[in-house]
């Protein structure tokens, strides 16, 4: 029954045109009516005698993927992760495996984060260590978060990339690498024209401490 009650729910959504009603619609009814359902399974595969008798839920599927829509990470990346712990299936309507769906998720959200000199942290950097240690994903993907890491170190307040404002010597060496290693997993990773400002900007400050112990 709750199956067929999720189905038309998921007609319902998709009768919705705007992406802003859709968001709405997951955040204020189909979340708070789904979600306790999904505790409640969650309650009984930490039953030891449920452990070996986990079974594909649609319901579970749906609420992550609902959960990341909204933006809602800190949530979507706990059950995202227990997700795939449980071996659960994808939501059909996706295409993507969970670690591709999560990463990309992430990513996304910390792009618009960071170009508005908002924090992307805690969630970053807790996809990033699963990205580059856990999950094997296309090198193009894990080389874009290694890419993103690195130009995080570089960013200003208010977003922007800038090696010329960092003052740090470690900072712009930490970056560099991060950057060496998108370049050396993809080939179009397009970390050059920075690498070659942030190794300019090492120079500067190197002269700079030279001519202040000189004085």
């Amino acid at each position: 029954m709750q199956l067929i009650e999720l189905e038309e729910d998921l007609k319902r959504l998709k009768g919705l045109v705007r992406r802003a009603d859709k968001v709405a619609h997951k955040r204020d009814v189909l979340l708070p009516k789904w979600l306790p359902i999904v505790n409640e399974y969650l309650a009984a595969t930490d039953n030891e005698h449920e452990k070996d008798k986990v079974d594909d839920n649609p319901i579970f599927a749906y609420c992550v993927v609902w959960l990341f829509d909204i933006d809602d990470l800190a949530q979507g990346i706990e059950l995202g992760l227990k997700a795939i712990e449980l071996k659960q299936p994808m939501a059909r309507a996706i295409r993507r495996q969970w670690a591709g769906f999560i990463s990309d998720a992430v990513f996304d959200w910390a792009e618009i984060q960071a170009e508005n000199g908002h924090s992307i942290e805690p969630y970053f950097s807790q996809v990033f260590n699963r990205v580059i240690n856990d999950w094997k994903l296309p090198e193009q993907v894990t080389a874009k978060y290694y890419k993103f890491a690195g130009l995080a170190l570089l960013r200003t307040t208010n977003g922007e990339v800038k090696p010329t404002q960092v003052g740090d010597i470690d900072r712009l060496q930490q970056a560099d690498a991060l950057l060496e290693k998108a370049a050396s997993l993809h080939k179009h990773a397009q970390v050059k024209t920075v690498r070659n400002k942030i190794e300019m900007r090492i120079r500067a400050l190197e002269a700079y401490g030279s001519q202040e112990q000189g004085t």
